[in-house]
C-alpha cells in the first residue's frame, strides 16, 4: 500500500500532531507500507522557519526512512488571525500540487485541519483514484464560530457546506471520541466509514521521574515547594485564566504552593499581565521544552492541570492530560462532567473533575489533594496503569493501520 499523510505540522515542531504524524509513518513502514509526509517548514508557534531550513517551494527530504515533501506556506513572527488565515491557505493549496503531481499512490490520510483541506483533498483523490481517510482531532468551525471569532452568517455557512462537504466525500473518517463520531455522522458522514481511535502516548518517552529535578532547580523551586502544573499550549478555550484566581485563593493556605505554566499560546500574555499587575509571587511561566525534556517538565508537577471553558471540552480533548498521565501525576480537570476529558479521568480514577470556570471549586479541590501524598501517589498510578492498558502507541497506531487496511479493501 503506497500512502501519503498529509499535516501542516510535522517534527521539528513541537505540536503534537506532528509528532502522530510521523509515529504512524513508523508504524506503517513497520507494516510493510510505502509511506511520503506532505508537510510545511517548520515554524510554529512563533512564525518564524526553524534554523537550518530556508523557505522555497519543496524541499524534500528522508528522515529516519520516512519520504519528506516540505512545501512551502506563508509565514509570519507572531502571526495574527490574517497571518494564520494566509499559512492556511497557502498550504492548502501547496499541499494539493504537491499531491497533483505525485506519482502514484493508493490512500490519502489527513489531518482535517486547516478546515481548507476539505474542500481539495476530496477533489485530489478522486482525481488520482486515491481513497481518502481525515482525522478528525476538533470540530472545526465549532470552535472559532463559539467564541465569537467568525460572526458573519455567510461565511459560517461556506465553513459548514465544507465540513460537511469534507465528512461525505471521504472514505472514512477517524475521530478521537464518540462525540465526534456523532457530530460527523450529523453532518453527513456514514455511520460504517466513521472509526473512534483514540490518540496514543508514547509510555517510552514520557516516565514517572523524581519531582526534584534539574528543571525544577532551574525555575527556583525547593524540594519544600508543592507544585500544581499547566503544561501545553495555553489556547483561547483553555480558560486557563482559572488557575491564576485559583492561585490567589490558595496563596495563603498553601504559602508553599507554586502554580507553574509550561507553554506558550494565544492567551499566554493575557495571563502574565494579570499576574503582574496583582504581583502574584506563587504563579511561574516558563517557554515551551524540548521534547527530550518532556520527562522532567511532568516530573516537577505534584498536581496537574486541565482547563477548559464551559461547554468547550465537547470539541477539544487537550493532549495534555495523557502526558500527565503518563508522568504518574494526578490530575485535575476544570471541566464540564459530560465532556471526554472528564470521561477520561473518571475512567482511569486518575484525578478529580472539577466544575468549569469556577476559581472557588479549583482551589477547593487543590488544597486537599496538596495534602495527601498517598492519595497522590495512588492517582497518579492509577493513570500510569490506565495509559499502559489501553492507550499504548504500538496498540493505537495498530488500529489506524488496520482501519486503512480495510479502507482499501473494501472495492
Amino acid at each position: 500500500m503506497k500512502v501519503v499523510l498529509l499535516s501542516q505540522w510535522y517534527p521539528p515542531e513541537q505540536a503534537p500532531i506532528g509528532y502522530m504524524i510521523r509515529e504512524l509513518a513508523q508504524a506503517m513502514i513497520t507494516r510493510g507500507h510505502e509511506v511520503t509526509v506532505i508537510t510545511g517548514f517548520p515554524n510554529h508557534p512563533s512564525g518564524k522557519v526553524f534554523g537550518g531550513y530556508r523557505k522555497q517551494w519543496c524541499l524534500r527530504e528522508n528522515v529516519d526512512g520516512i519520504d519528506i515533501l516540505r512545501m512551502y506556506l506563508y509565514t509570519a513572527p507572531n502571526p495574527g488571525k490574517l497571518s494564520r488565515i494566509l499559512t492556511f491557505l497557502t498550504f492548502t493549496l501547496t499541499s494539493a500540487w504537491a499531491l497533483f503531481t505525485h506519482s502514484r499512490y493508493d490512500l490519502i490520510f489527513a489531518v482535517f485541519q486547516p478546515l481548507s483541506v476539505g474542500v481539495t483533498l476530496p477533489l485530489v483523490a478522486r482525481v488520482k483514484n486515491a481513497r481518502l481517510i481525515l482525522n478528525v482531532q476538533d470540530l472545526h468551525p465549532d470552535v472559532p464560530i463559539e467564541l465569537g471569532l467568525i460572526r458573519n452568517p455567510l461565511l459560517i455557512r461556506v465553513l459548514r457546506w465544507v465540513e460537511r462537504f469534507g465528512y461525505s466525500s471521504a472514505s472514512g473518517l477517524a475521530v478521537i471520541c464518540e462525540q465526534f463520531k456523532k457530530h460527523c455522522i450529523d453532518s453527513g458522514a456514514k455511520d460504517g466509514d466513521v472509526a473512534v481511535i483514540p490518540n496514543w502516548i508514547d509510555l517510552d518517552e514520557i516516565k514517572p521521574g523524581d519531582r526534584n529535578n534539574r528543571f525544577r532547580e532551574a525555575l527556583g523551586l525547593s524540594p519544600e515547594h508543592v507544585v500544581v502544573l499547566y503544561a501545553g499550549t495555553v489556547g483561547l478555550v483553555s480558560g486557563a485564566e482559572i488557575a491564576l484566581h485559583a492561585a490567589q485563593l490558595f496563596e495563603k493556605e498553601l504559602p508553599e504552593a507554586r502554580l507553574v505554566f509550561v507553554g506558550e499560546g494565544p492567551a499566554l500574555a493575557d495571563l502574565k499581565q494579570y499576574a503582574r499587575e496583582n504581583a502574584m509571587s506563587n504563579v511561574l511561566f516558563a517557554p515551551f521544552q524540548p521534547r527530550e525534556k518532556l520527562s522532567e517538565v511532568q516530573a516537577i508537577a505534584d498536581v496537574s492541570l486541565v482547563s477548559l471553558r464551559r461547554g468547550k471540552g465537547r470539541a477539544s480533548v487537550p493532549s495534555k492530560v495523557l502526558g500527565y498521565m503518563a508522568a504518574a501525576r494526578p490530575v485535575i480537570a476544570s471541566v464540564d462532567s459530560d465532556s471526554e476529558t472528564a470521561t477520561l479521568v473518571g475512567q482511569s480514577n486518575c484525578g478529580m473533575v472539577v466544575e468549569p470556570e469556577s476559581s472557588v471549586a479549583l482551589a477547593a479541590t487543590i488544597v486537599p489533594l496538596l495534602k495527601d501524598r498517598p492519595q497522590m501517589i495512588r492517582l497518579g498510578s492509577n493513570g500510569r496503569n490506565f495509559l499502559e492498558e489501553n492507550y499504548r502507541k504500538e496498540k493505537i497506531t495498530g488500529q489506524y493501520v488496520d482501519f486503512f487496511e480495510d479502507i482499501l479493501g473494501r472495492g
